[in-house]
């Protein structure tokens, strides 16, 4: 199938789920949905801000590109999340937290990996599958070293850590982004980003499956068969499940969970 290929500019529309309260009540109301909407200005491609592919005249977007706007207000955030020193403690915090979560998620995709190379042939379609959600190759020990080794190298790049030093957005900010990319077109080692409906995502305290579309036109075509979507669909779902997971556990170790737009 052919669809406009996705460039800067571009809309990404979603609906996020956010815990909020709704006054009078001081009672959290859980899971409120909340509109999204804002277009895709950066980290268009891995060699952002290089550009060098353009789309009618604009940068040409991969998975990974994303933007930042505001939710239509629906309720106060929980925890309040406002411009104040209690805020800008938790970004110092969120610092090392983000490093942490980076090593364990490694760690986890590791341990996935390596537990399914015993039951599962690398080579296989279900082996396959599991290399693209975890990123370890474990058709050999070198695969399997070059993949750690290719997920420690983006932290060599000042690109990596302008993302990680970002401070989080305080509701009713949000942050949309491309979240999947045709796997047979790229652009400086990233998969081309396409219009279609569930190909992106935004800031949802249920992150695990794609909840938005990217809008824009543009006369370039980018083909991706139905399953390499639904492919990207799974593969996407089953690193959100993985990350929330080890969310889950530092939280539960922290003895207080948090959720912020970042």
């Amino acid at each position: 199938m052919l669809f406009p290929a996705s460039k800067m500019t571009d809309t990404v529309i979603g609906v996020d789920l956010h815990t909020v309260l709704i006054p009078p009540s001081p009672v959290p109301v859980p899971m409120v949905p909340h509109p999204y909407l804002g277009p895709v200005f950066l980290w268009m491609t891995p060699k952002f801000a290089k550009v060098d592919t353009l789309i009618n005249g604009m940068p040409a977007s991969t998975s990974g590109a994303m933007g930042y706007y505001v939710h239509i207000p629906m309720g106060a955030p929980v925890p309040p999340t406002l411009l104040n020193l209690a805020y800008w403690k938790r970004y110092l915090l969120n610092i090392p937290m983000s490093l942490l979560l980076v090593a364990l998620t490694l760690m986890a995709n590791l341990a996935i990996a390596g537990i399914s190379a015993l039951f599962v042939p690398a080579d296989s379609a279900t082996g396959r599958f599991i290399k693209d959600v975890t990123g370890v190759d474990t058709s050999s020990w070198s695969g399997a070293w070059g993949s750690i080794k290719a997920n420690l190298s983006s932290y060599t790049q000042w690109s990596t850590w302008i993302k990680l030093l970002m401070p989080p957005v305080p509701y009713p900010g949000g942050q949309g982004s491309v979240a999947i990319g045709s796997p047979n077109v790229q652009v400086n080692g990233g998969p081309l980003a396409f219009v279609a409906p569930l190909m992106a995502t935004s800031c949802s305290e249920l992150p695990v499956v794609p909840n938005a579309a990217t809008i824009g036109f543009s006369n370039v075509m980018v083909g991706v068969s139905i399953a390499d979507m639904v492919r990207g669909l799974a593969v996407n779902a089953a690193q959100g499940a993985v990350s929330v997971g080890v969310q889950a556990g530092v939280n539960r170790a922290r003895g207080a969970g948090r959720h912020q737009c970042s």
